[in-house]
């Protein structure tokens, strides 16, 4: 559905709106997590395909090289722009930080992986059993978030269609007005730097230990052929927008 800002959006299921397999992935992101990330509530519009990422991402999220990896592109732009002045402010990116890295990371890897460039075995499609879906820091759908203005400008300044979860919960806590004012300046500055970091996570992701992998085999296998030129574009998107994002809640964090 096209905004205001011209950019053709991708509707995401939410926390509630999740039934059958895809409340089953999200009961087991949240298992590890505060809430699901947008890259997966997009992913739930191919709910075959969402399970099949959640297969080859599941492993990785407490693998100890991945962590690292995804703690050296926080560390490659930390001091690319300039922090909010506001603590609040600061605080809420910062949050955010480390969360992003990880989805760009799972982000390069399953776009790898749906070109066939990786060599390990096809996910098997296995769907975990629907389980209550209960976050514990549910960002606000972006309906209900009152920040619909700014998410359009939010969108057109980094070039997306795409609503991230740190936006939708800075709106959620009254903070969205003062961090994009601080932020919407650096934006252009941070360009290069952000798709020189969409490179350095795919030269990462090659390099992950993955355990299996949503292939060409794995859609074919589980009937989803025809879904992977609509995957494929969620993942583009993600790819270039994570990065423009990072560059810009890295600045927040503590150098340690």
């Amino acid at each position: 559905m096209a905004g205001d800002d011209g950019f053709v959006g991708y509707p995401m299921v939410e926390e509630a709106e999740a039934t059958g397999v895809v409340a089953g992935v999200y009961a087991d992101l949240l298992d590890g997590m505060p809430f699901v990330p947008s890259l997966f509530k997009s992913l739930a519009l191919c709910p075959g395909y969402l399970v099949l990422a959640h297969e080859q991402a599941a492993p990785m999220l407490s693998d100890a090289s991945f962590g690292s990896s995804a703690q050296q592109l926080v560390s490659a732009v930390r001091e690319l722009a300039q922090p909010p002045a506001d603590a609040d402010v600061r605080a809420g990116l910062a949050e955010f930080a480390g969360p992003l890295s990880r989805m760009l990371l799972l982000t390069a890897g399953l776009r790898l992986a749906l070109d066939g460039e990786l060599d390990v075995p096809s996910a098997p499609g296995d769907a975990p059993a629907p389980r209550p879906v209960e976050p514990r820091s549910p960002a606000p759908s972006p309906q209900d978030a009152p920040a619909p203005h700014l998410y359009g400008e939010i969108r057109a300044a980094l070039e997306t269609p795409i609503v991230n979860s740190i936006w939708r919960t800075l709106a959620g806590r009254g903070l969205l007005e003062p961090a994009w004012a601080a932020l919407r300046p650096q934006v252009a500055a941070g360009r290069p730097a952000a798709d020189d970091l969409q490179l350095r996570a795919s030269e990462a992701a090659r390099r992950l230990p993955w355990r299996v992998a949503a292939t060409p085999a794995a859609l074919e296998q589980a009937g989803l052929t025809d879904a992977r030129p609509g995957m494929a574009a969620v993942l583009d998107s993600y790819l270039a927008t994570l990065p423009r994002v990072l560059v810009l809640a890295a600045s927040s964090t503590d150098a340690g």
